[in-house]
């Protein structure tokens, strides 16, 4: 099993451009990236915040 990177909150919300307090707030609302608790520090995998990003994605067209 390989191991994946994490990322704590601070970092997360550098990563994703935004305030910590949004992830903070996303985290307690269930809306941001999927974590792990660590003791009872919220972690972030690399995976997981790429999916969320990739869930965020709007496409403006459709090419046939």
């Amino acid at each position: 099993m390989k191991l994946s990177p994490l990322l704590n909150h601070k970092e997360t919300a550098k990563v994703l451009n935004i305030a910590a307090q949004t992830l903070y707030n996303w985290r307690h609302s269930r809306k941001g990236p999927d974590y792990i608790l660590i003791g009872n520090k919220p972690m972030y995998r690399i995976e997981d915040i790429e999916k969320f990003i990739e869930s965020k994605k709007i496409v403006l067209s459709e090419e046939n």
